[in-house]
């Protein structure tokens, strides 16, 4: 971990919603570019004594770990990645019929989404996530809000770090500690 030197811990090299890029593609430009322009912050952020960030983007906004691969690759910054999945109060559709509670129920998926991007990396990249990330938002403990909590707090089984980002006015702790997360109480 010293090698990591001097950290922001809390950054996003893209965020975005890829459905939009995907079918407005005007709105995004030439991805080319944008990649060039990532990089020329990154390296100037390292001119200023920064060694590492912390790229907190996960499932939900525009998390793509090719593009941030290929950008890795030509800047001397170091990009740590994350897994988790943010939302803002609802889970995507997918979610609403699979894993405990939905209309297909199973394990929760999310969990397992989560712990296979730490212990087997992302994708095919063989990048593998290092931080899992949990969010709460304006609306606060939303029932799908709470199920992310609690995939993220069973995934903290694999020892990797939580960072858990709470809107001021949210209400994070109602559901308890993250041992309590870990174990199903509340």
């Amino acid at each position: 971990m010293s090698d990591l030197g001097v950290t922001l811990m809390h950054e996003h090299v893209f965020l975005m919603t890829t459905e939009i890029i995907q079918n407005y593609p005007e709105d995004w430009g030439d991805g080319a570019q944008r990649e060039v322009d990532a990089i020329a912050r990154l390296d100037e952020l390292k001119s200023k004594g920064v060694d590492t960030i912390v790229d907190l983007t996960v499932i939900g906004i525009g998390r793509y770990i090719p593009r941030i691969v290929r950008i890795a690759q030509r800047t001397e910054l170091n990009i740590v990645v994350a897994t988790g999945l943010y939302t803002y109060n609802d889970l995507p559709i997918r979610f609403h019929h699979l894993g405990p509670g939905a209309t297909l129920g199973g394990p929760e998926i999310m969990t397992e989404m989560f712990v296979r991007d730490i212990e087997h990396g992302i994708a095919d990249t063989g990048v593998r996530a290092a931080i899992l990330k949990c969010a709460t938002d304006e609306p606060g403990v939303t029932p799908g809000v709470e199920r992310v909590l609690r995939a993220g707090g069973t995934s903290s089984s694999t020892d990797r770090s939580t960072d858990i980002h709470a809107h001021p006015r949210g209400e994070p702790s109602r559901l308890g500690s993250a041992e309590d997360l870990r174990r199903g109480r509340r």
